[in-house]
């Protein structure tokens, strides 16, 4: 079993090869792993946009271009702070010793897990790290009794709403006012996505 830069074996909860013949690992964070949290690059190009609309009784969208694509470096809340915690999990991708993937969840109100902060490294989109990240998601969240996954994202991260909802999450709203004080996203839209495990 490979060892983490800080000397500890990892644990793995799930080792995957998927189509692509990528042997992808899924390991639950310790404290002593903080050196990989939050180690994934947090910006991006925008291209396009989601365009959220009603379709008969549900939401659906569209996908439109930007006229000028823009770099957006994003500010993230520091995930590190869930680390221990019994009622949060921090899993973490690997492809051999790169990681490549990382996903929060945190036992919510209602019956439900609140998803966030579901990055994969460029270059290794399309290779099943998401959708092995929300399969290890779904089974915390079925272990501990709960029903729903509920995740956001920006109308800007088209790809990951193309994955939510290629992954059968549906869209329960949206919010166009909800970034407005936020530095940077004020024209963003944040649309919230569930999933019934």
């Amino acid at each position: 079993m490979p060892a983490s830069r800080f000397g500890a074996p990892f644990v793995y909860d799930v080792n995957m090869d998927d189509m692509t013949g990528l042997d992808i690992r899924i390991v639950r964070a310790t404290p002593d792993m903080v050196g990989y949290v939050d180690g994934l690059r947090n910006n991006l190009v925008v291209k396009a946009r989601v365009k959220v609309s009603m379709c008969g009784d549900n939401y659906d969208f569209d996908v439109d271009s930007v006229q000028l694509p823009y770099k957006k470096a994003e500010v993230c809340c520091p995930d590190r702070a869930y680390l221990g915690r019994d009622d949060a999990a921090i899993y973490l991708a690997f492809v051999e010793e790169q990681l490549v993937g990382q996903v929060c969840v945190q036992e919510d109100h209602n019956n439900m897990a609140r998803v966030w902060g579901l990055r994969v490294e460029h270059g290794h989109h399309y290779h099943g790290i998401a959708t092995s990240l929300m399969n290890t998601v779904k089974a915390w969240a079925v272990a501990r009794g709960l029903r729903w996954l509920r995740a956001e994202t920006q109308d800007i991260h088209v790809t990951a709403c193309m994955f939510y909802r290629d992954y059968g999450f549906v869209i329960g709203g949206f919010d166009r006012l909800y970034l407005q004080a936020t530095p940077g996203s004020e024209d963003e839209t944040a649309i919230v996505w569930y999933f019934e495990v």
